[in-house]
């Protein structure tokens, strides 16, 4: 995969989406829990008069519970033009925006035996760090 990602962080580890899925990201947000609803979903956030669903990445991943109410961020991913509902993934904190070629991505390794596996595109080698790039269209097919 060449193009563009926005890396962030779900506890110490580095992940990455392909910036053309974004929308924005939103700092410090405040969300309304759902009663009863699935551990994945997070709740929902008021984006200037937008009902957006969060989700909770690191529940997604099966990554731990990374999660810091207090400093939570969240990446708004785009929406196609007749779906007028929002989504977005709880994350710990963003990093960077980074440019990748195709030849410092591999393949997820196949020994991945919980669900981050299933959601992850590739394995990218940048500078000193792997970032593992997700497949946001993979989760909101699955969730």
């Amino acid at each position: 995969m060449k193009g563009t990602l926005l890396v962030f962080y779900l506890g110490d580890e580095l992940f990455g989406i392909d910036i053309t899925k974004v929308k924005e990201i939103n700092r410090n947000v405040e969300f309304n829990p759902v009663p009863e609803a699935p551990k994945y979903i997070a709740g929902l956030f008021n984006m200037r008069g937008q009902i957006v669903t969060l989700f909770n990445l690191s529940e997604i991943l099966q990554h731990g519970n990374s999660l810091n109410n207090q400093q939570t961020s969240c990446i708004i991913l785009k929406t196609n033009p007749n779906n007028r509902h929002y989504v977005g993934l709880l994350i710990d904190k963003a990093k960077d925006v980074i440019t990748i070629e195709d030849n410092w991505c591999e393949l997820p390794p196949a020994n991945l035996g919980n669900m981050e596996g299933k959601y992850l595109k590739e394995v990218v080698k940048f500078e000193d760090e792997l970032i593992m790039i997700i497949d946001s269209e993979q989760i909101l097919l699955n969730k």
